[in-house]
C-alpha cells in the first residue's frame, strides 16, 4: 500500500518505520527539514520538506491521488482537519486523523472522515483501564472506523481467555472479523499481538471491537 504521512514528529515517525518495515511504500512530509533528514536516516521512506497547508505545495511537489492512505499525524488539529478535507476532495478511501480535541471529531465527521484517534482520550482511558481494572470494556474512542470501538479489557484471574492464545479465543467465539487485537500490554511495554504467547493475569489487551460484539468481548474477560 502506498501511504502519505503528514507530520514527522514522534507519532509520524514511529507510524512510517512500523508501515515501511512491514513492506508499505511510506512518504513523509513535514516543514521541519531537520525532521525529515533525521527520518530518512532511520527509515526507508520518502520524505518530502514543505508546508501541507499551502496549496501550491499539491502542484509543485505532491500528487494525491497516487496514494492508497492518507494519515494527519501533526500536533495541530486545525492541519490535521485541513489535510483531511483535501484529501477528501481528491477521493481518497482511507483517511486517518490524529487530534487533541474531541470537539474535532465533529467536523471530520461533516466532512465524512471516522477514521480519528482523540489522543488525550485514549491514553487518559488506558491508564484508568490499568487503574481500576474492571471486569467491563473500557471504551478508549468510539470514533474509529464508523461502528468499531477501540477497547482495552484485562485479563483476570477467573477471566475465560486466560492461560488461552488469542487467536484460539476468537476462533472459538466466533469473533474474527468482528475483533482486532491491536495490541497486548504486559505490564512493562507493548507487544504485537503475534508476540503474545497466551493471556495471563493483568495483561490487557487493547483491540478493535464491533458495536455488536461488545457483550461477547466482556464475557470473555
Amino acid at each position: 500500500m502506498k501511504v502519505l504521512i503528514v507530520g514527522a514528529g514522534r507519532v509520524g515517525s514511529e507510524l512510517a518505520k512500523k508501515l515501511s518495515e512491514t513492506g508499505h511504500s511510506v512518504t513523509v512530509v513535514d516543514k521541519d527539514p531537520a525532521k525529515i533528514e533525521r527520518l530518512n536516516d532511520e527509515a526507508d521512506v520518502e520524505g518530502l520538506v514543505g508546508d501541507i497547508t499551502d496549496p501550491g505545495f499539491y502542484h509543485r511537489e505532491l500528487d494525491l491521488s497516487i496514494y492508497d492512505a492518507v494519515i494527519a499525524a501533526t500536533d495541530r488539529d486545525e492541519v490535521n482537519v485541513f489535510i483531511a478535507a483535501i484529501a477528501k476532495i481528491q477521493g481518497i478511501k482511507n483517511i486517518y486523523v490524529r487530534v487533541r480535541a474531541s470537539e474535532t471529531l465533529t467536523i471530520l465527521n461533516n466532512l465524512g472522515v471516522y477514521d480519528a484517534v482523540v489522543e488525550p482520550q485514549v491514553v487518559a482511558n488506558l491508564l484508568y483501564s490499568m487503574i481500576e481494572g474492571k471486569r467491563s470494556p473500557v471504551i478508549l474512542t468510539s470514533s474509529i472506523s464508523g461502528d468499531y470501538h477501540m477497547v482495552s479489557m484485562i485479563v483476570r484471574k477467573y477471566s475465560t481467555v486466560r492461560g488461552r492464545r488469542i487467536d484460539e479465543v476468537l476462533r472459538a467465539m466466533d469473533l474474527e472479523g468482528k475483533v482486532k487485537i491491536i495490541a497486548v500490554y504486559d505490564g512493562y511495554r507493548l507487544l504485537d499481538p503475534e508476540e503474545v504467547g497466551v493471556l495471563e493475569e493483568g495483561y490487557i489487551v487493547i483491540m478493535l471491537v464491533s458495536g455488536d460484539a461488545l457483550k461477547e468481548i466482556n464475557d470473555l474477560f
